[in-house]
């Protein structure tokens, strides 16, 4: 049966959106976190007596967040679908480990490739990752917590089991050339998480397999009652979660030049705060990619107005912490508020 998308609106009652997430209900004009973000800005300009607007110090806020904004776009999907997805760390840097490894000129344990085969085989690996989750998701019962905790501890197996705990350090030195580019002033990873943002904003907003994403997470028996294909949506959403993960494991590797398999052990963490710190619920059905890049640049600059003002590292834990409960709680007393 054909599904347009008109006909995926979640069923009167749920907590979802139409696809989109519109509401023509009044609401705080552009979000309550786009306020918040505007009063961070104004108060690390002032507690940093200008420093923080310098042109360098901006781009260094976007350059340091650009990985966990690709990783927080990848668990959005997971998230709007009412799921959660824990692999998607593990699966950025493996995707790294391949890409690192494969276009080395001295490779550890994959045969060498040309750059540009090397990056497919990286987005495979992210693509191959999601499928699976998405399969067993979309043909079984078991929660998406539970299945993706899984897939995390075998992907971190099998990432140990082939570098034998080994970093990549020599990975083509195209890819470093590529972090340290500019184009203007703007580092090319910043312009590469920038394309991603419109591309998922673009799948999310204007595709039929975005409008389904949001029934399915609105309400799964009545998306399915109306012909929605969940479990083929389901492999959809989790295999673009796998690709974004990738994605965001190549940006790493521009970054750093080299990686190993256990960096980036809180990317699945600071994916899932950013997403709750946009004001994207974990009850599914609602949320949009801007959201995303809210709650990523909300807590970047936090932290980069931390590391301005010399607070302790561990400090600053506890302050993204308090970050995150504030912006959970601030979020349901709105959605209360409109009655959601």
């Amino acid at each position: 049966m054909t599904v347009s998308q008109s006909e995926t609106k979640p069923a009167t009652g749920s907590t979802a959106q139409p696809a989109g997430g519109k509401d023509n209900r009044r609401r705080i004009p552009g979000g309550a976190m786009v306020w918040v973000l505007v009063l961070l800005i104004i108060a690390a300009i002032v507690l940093s007596k200008g420093v923080f607007i310098r042109p360098s110090n901006l781009t260094t806020v976007l350059y340091q967040t650009a990985v966990v904004g690709v990783l927080a776009m990848a668990q959005a999907y997971a998230v709007i679908s009412k799921g959660l997805d824990l692999s998607i760390g593990a699966t950025a840097i493996l995707a790294a480990l391949v890409i690192g490894d494969a276009s080395s000129a001295d490779p550890q344990f994959l045969p060498h490739l040309p750059l540009p085969l090397a990056i497919l085989a990286g987005l495979l690996v992210g693509l191959l990752v999601g499928v699976v989750n998405g399969f067993i998701a979309g043909r079984t019962t078991v929660p998406p917590f539970i299945i993706t905790l899984s897939t995390y501890l075998v992907i971190v197996g099998i990432t140990f089991m082939l570098t034998q705990g080994a970093p990549v350090t020599q990975p083509d030195q195209l890819l470093k050339d590529l972090g340290d580019a500019r184009v203007w002033i703007l580092p090319v990873p910043v312009l590469l998480w920038f394309v991603l943002i419109v591309i998922g904003h673009l799948v999310l907003s204007r595709t039929k397999q975005g409008a389904m994403l949001y029934s399915v997470g609105g309400n799964e028996t009545a998306a399915r009652l109306s012909g929605v294909p969940v479990p083929r949506i389901k492999v959809f959403i989790y295999a673009a979660a796998g690709v974004f993960a990738a994605a965001a494991g190549l940006l790493f590797l521009t970054r750093t030049g080299s990686v190993s398999p256990s960096a980036g052990s809180e990317f699945m963490l600071m994916s899932v705060a950013a997403v709750v710190v946009g004001g994207i619920p974990l009850s599914g059905g609602q949320g949009k990619i801007r959201d995303v890049v809210l709650g990523v640049l909300i807590l970047g600059i936090a932290g980069n107005l931390m590391n301005l003002m010399l607070i302790s590292p561990y400090l600053q834990m506890a302050v993204q912490g308090a970050i995150i409960l504030v912006a959970v709680g601030a979020n349901q007393r709105l959605a209360q508020g409109r009655g959601d």
